[in-house]
Formats: C-alpha cells, structure tokens, sequence
C-alpha cells in the first residue's frame, strides 16, 4: 500500500483531477489518497476555500466540488510567441537580453534556443524546429550552433575493456 501511494506521486507537480468521480463525495484521507497529495494539503484546501458537503466531522468532500476547485486553482500553460522565451526562475515569458540568442541543433528538423533573461541572467530555453527559425529570426539575431557529440555518439568506441 505504501509503494503504491509513493509511486502515484513521483513526479507529479500537480493533482491529476481527472482521477476524481464527481458523483462520490471523499473525505480527506480518501480524496488525498486519489490524488496522489498528502491528507495536510486536503484540510489547507478546506481552509483556503474548498467547500465540504456540511461542518461534521469527518469531513466530506463532493467529487464534482473538488474538480472544480482545483480546475480553478491550475494556472494554464503559457504559449511563448515567437522571439520570446520562458525563464524559469522568473517564470515568465520573456524577449532574451540583447535580442540574440543561440539555435543548437538537436535534430534535422528540430533544435533548442538558447538566450539569456534579461531580469535575472539565467539562461533561457524553449523547444523549436527549424521551420520556425526564419519567422524567429524576424525578432531576434539567432546564430545556429552545433550541438556536442555525446561519448555515445562517437564513432571510436573506448578501448578500456576489462
């Protein structure tokens, strides 16, 4: 049961609401079961707005009512328009330093850019292919760079046999 609890949360960054049956109320240890969350993090929804189904104890939780809030809670996922980046440590989408940045090409037809933030200096990534590359190009001066071989991909193999 352990294992099991343990490997529902690896990984994870956020609940997985679809889980949920919204025709099933929960209560605390079941809803944080279900989701993959610690039984702390169900009674601070309850304190933070979460509505239970009346103020008995054991608190009862309407599956429909926890889907919604947590729905409401998610923050939708940021689309980078191009020329702009996402800095994770500022978290947000950003035009790089300088207006420059780098292309490494990872495939034929796919690659990384590669630019700095201008509020904080860490670098910036964001996945783009090469058919995009010209209409970023219009915004930023993008000079394109080999990626590095990996040991793996190299065409001698090591001699250090045992």
């Amino acid at each position: 049961m352990q294992f099991e609890l343990w490997w529902l949360t690896v990984g994870r960054h956020r609940p997985d609401r679809r889980r949920l049956k919204i025709h099933r109320s929960y209560t605390v240890e079941e809803a944080a079961r279900t989701l993959g969350v610690t039984r702390a993090t169900v009674r601070r929804w309850l304190k933070s707005g979460l509505a239970a189904i009346d103020r008995r104890k054991p608190a009862l939780i309407c599956g429909d009512t926890l889907r919604e809030y947590l729905a409401a809670k998610a923050s939708p996922k940021q689309r980078c328009p191009p020329g702009q980046c996402y800095c994770v440590k500022c978290k947000a989408v950003r035009r790089p330093d300088g207006q420059m940045a780098e292309y490494v090409v990872i495939t034929p037809t796919s690659g990384n850019l590669k630019a700095i933030c201008p509020t904080c200096g860490n670098l910036m990534y964001r996945r783009t292919s090469r058919a995009q590359l010209e209409a970023i190009r219009a915004d930023l001066d993008v000079t394109t760079v080999e990626r590095s071989t990996r040991l793996r991909d190299r065409d001698n193999a090591s001699t250090n046999d045992h």
